[in-house]
């Protein structure tokens, strides 16, 4: 991925400049969340850009998850600021997140097995038209969607029929069915074999191709060295790093903190 054009944004601004070629698509400013007991996000900031797939990278317990479940609207921050398009907002729910343009693949999806793909994306969706004829243009743009990003999903297949991989790509289809430009994938090899995870990824390349901009939860390096742009690296509730990932390796931090040995992510 070519350089960046990064600007110095003020940390406090209510706006902030946004451009669709190079500026920051989402800025997550010093994010705190406790639970009782335990300061899981401690002042986390976050920069991703518009095409870039990004690795929250960290060991099981290092807050990536909550982190990830505050900018999809699940959980409020107790303090912090995030903004999206240059604008600051509030993601007080997953809708307010959607509608923004935010959407989350969770690793445990979210589907009825006993409807098809397009039933499945039509669920909770206002109708503008009659049933059939909404089915009818759902299964249409599914099928585009499949075609533009190499995603393979038959819009008529009944989830119960489909392989876990492709159940996933059901997930991803309905974040951009409803016009997500940031997509959030949570782990998303955990739950596929070599191969999937490799379908997976090239998907995710045509995505960010196209200007989608992804976060990719992970704890294992060799997946942030084969997809990702960046890196930011957790520990214990706390950011400890950002790294540029080049194809000789982790290039140097972009800001002050540890490495991946240091953080203790797994090697795959």
């Amino acid at each position: 991925m070519g350089a960046w054009k990064r600007e110095k944004l003020p940390s406090l601004s209510p706006t902030l400049p946004f451009s669709d070629a190079s500026i920051l698509l989402l800025k997550a400013d010093k994010i705190t969340k406790r639970f009782p007991g335990v300061l899981a996000n401690d002042q986390i900031s976050l920069e991703v850009e518009a095409g870039e797939i990004h690795a929250l990278l960290g060991q099981n317990g290092a807050g990536k998850t909550t982190l990830m479940n505050i900018l999809y609207g699940l959980y409020p921050p107790d303090s912090g600021e995030i903004y999206f398009k240059g604008q600051k907002v509030l993601l007080d729910s997953p809708r307010k997140a959607i509608e923004l343009g935010i959407g989350m693949v969770h690793q445990h999806f979210m589907l009825i097995s006993t409807f098809t793909v397009a039933e499945n994306l039509l669920i909770g969706l206002k109708a503008s038209e009659g049933p059939l004829l909404n089915l009818k243009k759902a299964e249409q743009q599914i099928a585009e969607l499949s075609r533009r990003y190499g995603l393979q999903v038959d819009p008529k297949a009944k989830i119960w029929q489909l392989s876990v991989g492709s159940r996933q790509r059901v997930e991803i289809i309905k974040a951009l069915y409803r016009g997500a430009e940031l997509l959030i994938l949570d782990e998303p090899t955990s739950v596929l074999t070599p191969p999937e995870a490799k379908e997976l990824f090239k998907v995710l390349r045509a995505l960010a191709a196209q200007g989608k901009s992804i976060i990719f939860i992970t704890h294992k390096l060799n997946e942030v060295m084969e997809i990702c742009d960046r890196a930011t690296i957790l520990r214990d509730g706390k950011k400890v790093g950002v790294v540029k990932i080049t194809p000789e390796g982790p290039g140097k931090e972009e800001s002050k903190g540890e490495s991946f040995a240091q953080v203790g992510a797994s090697p795959s």
